[in-house]
């Protein structure tokens, strides 16, 4: 069972309940995702809502949709452009973007950053790493080699890691954990703060890197929005606050329906289909995370195409070198800020097959490389002495040694 078949699964039940609440059919959907998602992640996702029946409106950046739920909801009170971060920390990512917002509900991305490999879960691992080595200590007992005692206490570690939000401290108890052995121990906002203070401040790092790349300094940085669950801890307000010099962070959306309430509102602007205050008039210029670069099989060269936090959609256009006689052209790419492929991460090999052989003057081949506003990459190549223009498939199997035409 692939990823994108659980997430179809997943969607086909989010249909399910939507429908039986609304009491009609649902055909059409936005569906959110990490801001730092890549083009494979990205048309997976779609390719899962797809398979669930959904006619996909627009794959749409997590934090993009909880600006506008922001946005919508405050710019009648600004009297001039507000630059706003959004720092959204979920259960296993991370998205951190700055926007610049206009009274009139103009919403421009300068930059996005964020780690699609750290959120409460992290947190929760922590936690429960910490308790299978008390267990251990205690008991002589190894609980992660049972699935069911372990899973208990995951359960517990999360309830745990959400009470110590609001409470000092928090006492885990599971009866018969394993081995007819019970359980208990009691956590301090102390201790979990200790546990996981590296991962807190690791949590900055995009906050840096997205200040850097849209060239503002802290102090032009009007809002700082928490969304997601993980921003109600302690810690990770702290450390934020701190990094802004004491500013007062935005708590006024839910951390928790923020992305879903921008989503509702994106979908129902693409579909004309909505009443009052929801439908308002915005324009939202979104960002690609990546860079997207290419390297031709003949000559090995590299070439950086689409730089990280460019606009969406975009189209690049690049010559397609030709020697004489040559019938194929061969032709990978990447995503990622490396200038050398082997630290990048491939996307896949494209191929421009049937080239008639002749002199390599006769062929004058264009390659477009086009980014929707899906943040979904497609290539095309267009004849110039033909005008004929065709799709390359993408073949996103591991990469093999190019071979010389």
């Amino acid at each position: 069972c692939s990823a994108e078949d659980i997430s179809s699964m997943v969607l086909k039940k989010m249909r399910k309940i939507s429908e039986t609440y609304l009491g009609s059919t649902v055909k059409n959907a936005v569906i959110t995702v990490p801001a730092y998602f890549n083009y494979s992640q990205r048309r997976a996702t779609k390719e899962a809502g797809i398979s669930a029946g959904l006619n996909v409106l627009r794959i749409m950046n997590e934090p993009s949709a909880a600006a506008i739920a922001y946005g919508l909801n405050k710019k009648a009170g600004w009297r001039s452009p507000r630059n706003v971060m959004i720092f959204d920390l979920g259960g296993g990512t991370l998205d951190v973007s700055l926007l610049t917002m206009s009274t009139s509900g103009d919403f421009q991305v300068k930059a996005t950053a964020g780690d699609i490999h750290l959120g409460g879960q992290d947190f929760d691992s922590r936690l429960v790493k910490y308790c299978v080595e008390e267990f251990k200590r205690k008991h002589k007992l190894d609980v992660s080699g049972n699935k069911r005692a372990f899973r208990r206490l995951k359960n517990e570690c999360e309830k745990a890691k959400k009470r110590l939000s609001f409470e000092s401290d928090f006492e885990v108890e599971i009866d018969c954990l394993w081995e007819n052995t019970d359980f208990t121990i009691t956590f301090t906002r102390a201790i979990f703060e200790q546990l996981n203070r590296d991962l807190f401040i690791k949590c900055m790092e995009p906050v840096k890197k997205c200040l850097t790349d849209a060239n503002m300094d802290i102090s032009s940085v009007d809002d700082v929005v928490l969304v997601g669950g993980s921003t109600r801890i302690p810690m990770v307000q702290q450390l934020l606050q701190e990094f802004f010099k004491g500013k007062e962070l935005c708590k006024g959306v839910n951390p928790d329906e923020a992305v879903a309430y921008g989503a509702a509102v994106q979908a129902a602007t693409l579909t004309r289909n909505g009443k009052g205050e929801f439908i308002q008039d915005y324009t939202l210029k979104d960002v690609t995370p990546l860079a997207i670069g290419l390297e031709f099989a003949d000559n090995k060269k590299f070439v950086k195409l689409i730089p990280r936090n460019s606009l969406i959609p975009v189209k690049k256009k690049i010559k397609c070198p030709i020697k004489d006689n040559q019938v194929s052209v061969d032709f990978r790419m990447y995503e990622g800020e490396s200038s050398s492929p082997a630290n990048l991460n491939f996307l896949g090999e494209c191929s421009l097959r049937y080239i008639p052989p002749a002199p390599k003057l006769v062929h004058n081949f264009d390659v477009f490389f086009e980014i929707d506003p899906d943040g979904i990459l497609s290539v095309f190549t267009e004849d110039k002495s033909s005008g004929q223009k065709n799709e390359i498939i993408i073949n996103r199997d591991r990469p093999k040694n190019f071979e010389g035409n």
